[in-house]
């Protein structure tokens, strides 16, 4: 009889798992999904999630993780380790995509801070090499996202938010 009422009960669950679909979960357990599967991207996973998506006028070139570190102005008395990745055009354009990851010694404030000075000295350089690029570095994107801190001058920087999100 234990066995009938144990078999009775996996055919019901059975057919009550084949019954669920993707409509009859709550949007928010997508969400909160989601959410969990971008804060537990990579820092070059974004880079590269990012630059497929979105439209960029100048060459890209992905570059290592010492080279982004200097690019941002992080030296190594910051005591920096976390993991970062940086996507830079050729600099006829201020375009690039850069993720760093908050760790003990860069906080994600510590990390905002360096990446507004960078965007302030490229508003600074552009404004007299190349004025028609230096909207984009108005609008760039800066969005955290868990440890991480994403940042992208692009030709479209509305729809890299719209991407990051």
């Amino acid at each position: 009889m234990k066995k009938f009422v144990a078999c009775l009960l996996m055919i019901t669950l059975a057919f009550g798992i084949a019954g669920c679909n993707s409509s009859d979960i709550p949007e928010e357990t997508t969400q909160i999904s989601q959410e969990s599967a971008a804060a537990s991207m990579t820092a070059d996973e974004w880079i590269d999630f990012i630059a497929d998506k979105v439209p960029f006028d100048d060459t890209m070139t992905k570059v290592g993780a010492e080279q982004a570190k200097a690019v941002y102005g992080i030296y190594e008395e910051d005591g920096y380790t976390g993991d970062c990745a940086l996507y830079i055009s050729t600099m006829a354009t201020p375009e690039e995509i850069a993720v760093f990851t908050a760790d003990d010694a860069l906080s994600l404030d510590d990390l905002y801070k360096k990446i507004e000075d960078r965007l302030s000295l490229q508003k600074e350089s552009y404004a007299d090499y190349a004025p028609q690029e230096v909207p984009k570095l108005e609008s760039a994107v800066i969005k955290i996202v868990g440890d991480k801190i994403i940042v992208v001058v692009s030709a479209d920087n509305a729809l890299a938010l719209e991407i990051i999100k």
